[in-house]
């Protein structure tokens, strides 16, 4: 089983799939496939965002308690 990559890990990955495609001297294929990944990445981090909102969200209103 592959070991799941941290937040910093993805989001590094993203950096480089944003390079490659600013570029552009990239087969139009295989941009693609960056792209795709690029885009599942983006989702993954932005999940991962709004889970770490929503948890000190909930911690503060706890400690207000």
């Amino acid at each position: 089983m592959a070991k799941k990559k941290t937040f910093e890990e993805q989001f590094s990955r993203l950096e480089e799939i944003v390079d490659v495609l600013d570029a552009g001297d990239t087969a139009l294929e295989e941009m693609i496939k960056e792209y795709e990944e690029g885009m599942k990445l983006a989702k993954n981090l932005r999940d991962f965002l709004n889970k770490a909102e929503q948890k000190i969200i909930d911690v503060s209103e706890k400690n207000e308690e």
